[in-house]
């Protein structure tokens, strides 16, 4: 009978030739457990199969057969293919996401992993870890209690295709993105959007953690020592009239939370829009709910507290004007005022003076005219201003003719001569006469 050949490992030769020093008397089991590594048990065990097997008994029984649950080979291939053809711009997390919801393969991250390592892929990150060098800020208790907001200039539809800003709020307590918003770049609409997203689906937070951007916070000083209020921007009026406080943070890390968000986007979001053949700023804002919601799915987490701290606002909310650009004028006799080289005045006639007031002028982000004349709110209109009566001779007109050569007359004080009594030169004879007369004349 033909004996089945076995591949012996440089661990099996050794135990071979223990267990015969064991079986020809040589070794206690004992001293075979002890060069062995294994206990007594093991080793008469091991004794009793080697002499019933022979060597065949030493080696495992498994050796050489695949497991029932390995991977099938035609399963690996389409992993291969997909992350190769589809898949080529996503970290190996997001891959293995993308696999169990879009293409219905339910796999591990570890065995996705071992996949495409095997083949040479490495996982896209965006930022290396580094050692963390401050202490973490443990998150809010409820939802609604701390927003923080920022935004990323980053080529979200891919390299060469154009920047464009997207801004995000993200509650600190669940971190959960309340609202985000793609312009071209940071700007206040932006934030107006994504705040209004919010709003509308959570409610108003109690603060609002941000960087210090002018769009936040004025650049204007005030005295501090006089008593005066801190200057505020545009943006943050809106908020203050909305009773959402302000957070400044000095430092990138002092958010970190909106700033490790930016991470995430710029890795799995890009991605995203490449698969849905996004290509410019309208059609994201249009996909952007439903990506951003299936980002929540995945990295939100409970808060400490169910009870939220979000406030409902008490009557309906004009973001456009709220946040409207602000500034101070005088009105004239009729009502109307200048504003930016240009003259404006109430659309419709107002029952309440408006003369001679002082009142603050609002240009709201679609661009109209707002006045706000002692708590009432009124539109305003561009009006023509009067032009002044134009005269026959313009400064331009003179400015345009020629002007004639002047030649004075013959009896001009400049053509007469500076000597009237000198005589012609033909009387004055030789240069000694000249002299002497010229000595008689300053005698006299």
């Amino acid at each position: 009978m033909e004996q089945e050949r076995v591949t012996l490992s440089q661990k099996d030769i050794k135990r071979i030739k223990v267990l015969e020093m064991v079986v020809n008397g040589m070794m206690t089991n004992q001293e075979a457990a002890e060069a062995l590594k294994l206990c007594r048990r093991q080793i008469i065990r091991l004794r009793k199969k080697y002499l019933d097997q022979g060597e065949a008994g030493i080696i495992h029984g498994n050796r050489g057969r695949h497991p029932l649950h390995r991977i099938g080979e035609h399963i690996r291939l389409k992993v291969l293919g997909l992350y190769r053809e589809k898949y080529h711009d996503f970290n190996f997390s997001h891959f293995t996401d993308s696999l169990k919801e879009v293409e219905g393969i339910d796999l591990s991250r570890s065995s996705v992993v071992r996949i495409l390592s095997a083949e040479g892929f490495t996982s896209k990150k965006s930022v290396r870890r580094k050692a963390k060098l401050h202490r973490p800020r443990p998150r809010k208790q409820a939802a609604g209690m701390l927003w923080q907001t920022d935004a990323s200039r980053f080529e979200w539809f891919g390299k060469g295709k154009g920047y464009a800003a997207l801004h995000a709020y993200i509650d600190d307590a669940t971190g959960r993105v309340v609202g985000a918003w793609f312009t071209k770049n940071e700007s206040t609409a932006g934030y107006v959007a994504a705040l209004s997203i919010g709003r509308e689906r959570y409610g108003l937070p109690m603060e609002i953690y941000s960087d210090r951007h002018t769009i936040f916070r004025s650049p204007q000083k005030s005295s501090e020592e006089e008593g005066e209020e801190r200057s505020l921007s545009n943006f943050a009026q809106g908020l203050k009239d909305l009773g959402i406080d302000q957070i400044f943070a000095l430092t990138p890390e002092a958010k970190g939370r909106i700033e490790r968000l930016w991470n995430t986007l710029q890795d799995r979001l890009t991605g995203e829009l490449r698969l849905l053949g996004i290509k410019d700023i309208d059609e994201a804002n249009k996909v952007l709910p439903k990506l951003i919601a299936k980002h929540n799915r995945k990295f939100a987490v409970l808060p400490a507290e169910q009870e939220t701290a979000y406030v409902k606002p008490v009557e309906r909310v004009d973001a456009d004007f709220l946040f409207a650009r602000r500034q101070t004028r005088k009105t004239d006799g009729g009502g109307s005022f200048s504003y930016r080289g240009r003259t404006y005045a109430p659309s419709t006639p107002e029952k309440g003076s408006m003369a001679h007031a002082s009142v603050e002028v609002r240009e709201t982000l679609s661009g109209r005219i707002w006045a706000v004349c002692k708590g009432r709110r009124i539109e305003m209109k561009e009006v023509e201003r009067p032009k002044p009566a134009a005269s026959n001779k313009t400064a331009k007109d003179k400015g345009a003719r020629l002007v004639n050569a002047h030649k004075p007359a013959p009896d001009h004080p400049w053509k007469r001569s500076f000597r009237k009594n000198s005589l012609p030169i033909s009387e004055l004879g030789e240069p000694k006469v000249t002299f002497s007369l010229a000595i008689d004349r300053i005698c006299k």
